[in-house]
C-alpha cells in the first residue's frame, strides 16, 4: 500500500513538471499569416527578435469561427506585434496552455 501510494505521487509530481516547461514544436526558417510565398532573392530588412504567444481562451485575431489555429495565432501576433511581412529563424513552442513563437521580425 505504502509503495503504491509512494508511487502514484511520484507519477503526479512527474507530470506537473513536464507541463511547466516549455518545449520546442517545430522550428522553421520562414512564417508568415500575410505573405504566400516568401521570395528568396528579395532583400528584407530584419528587427530585434520578437516572442508573441498565443493562449487557450484568448480572443483569436485570424480565425472568424470555432476552428482556432493557435499556431497562426501566435504567429499573426508577433507579425503585428513587430510590423514585420514574415518572421524568420522561427522557433514554435508549447507552455503550459499557450503556445509561443519566436523569431526574427522581416521588414
Amino acid at each position: 500500500m505504502r509503495s503504491a501510494l509512494f508511487g502514484a505521487l511520484a507519477c503526479v509530481a512527474l507530470a506537473s513538471a513536464g507541463c511547466a516547461g516549455r518545449y520546442t514544436l517545430l522550428t522553421v526558417p520562414a512564417i508568415s499569416m500575410t505573405e504566400g510565398a516568401i521570395d528568396p532573392n528579395e532583400h528584407s530588412v530584419p528587427g530585434p527578435r520578437v516572442e508573441a504567444r498565443f493562449c487557450d481562451g484568448d480572443h483569436p485575431i485570424v480565425s472568424a469561427d470555432a476552428h482556432i489555429g493557435l499556431i497562426d495565432e501566435a504567429v499573426m501576433k508577433a507579425q503585428r506585434q513587430s510590423g514585420a511581412r514574415y518572421l524568420s529563424d522561427v522557433v514554435v513552442a508549447r507552455q503550459e496552455d499557450c503556445i509561443v513563437v519566436d523569431g526574427t521580425p522581416m521588414r
